[in-house]
């Protein structure tokens, strides 16, 4: 019986290399794969942009809205129309939810891929 385990020895110890070759190489898929998922594409400037058409663009994603008065509220643009943007998961208040008449946001925010 002991003859027997020495003789595979090389053996398992070559299936154990090639399936950690296998399993790093999974690894590194699943890490590159995550990473585009998870990054957001560079913002750009249009010519004809306006703050409504930039909410309306950042549907989804989680912005903070500079407000003319001074304050910042952030949160994910849910809905947006020609007066209001709905944002759920406000920041620091993340169970609820607000809304921001357009005329008093002076600037969006997006977090950009990379940052």
């Amino acid at each position: 019986m002991r003859i027997y385990l020495l003789a595979n020895c090389s053996a398992t110890r070559q299936n154990e290399s090639i399936m950690k070759h296998y399993l790093l190489l999974i690894g590194f898929i699943v890490a590159v794969t995550c990473s585009s998922l998870l990054a957001q594409e560079k913002a750009s400037l249009q010519p004809n942009a306006t703050i409504l058409s930039i909410l309306q663009g950042s549907t989804g994603k989680t912005v903070e809205l500079r407000l003319n008065c001074g304050e910042k509220i952030g949160g994910k643009v849910e809905q947006v129309n020609d007066n209001l943007v709905l944002l759920s998961h406000l920041t620091g208040a993340e169970f609820f939810d607000g809304f921001v008449n357009v005329k008093d946001i002076s600037a969006v925010v997006i977090r950009s891929a990379g940052k």
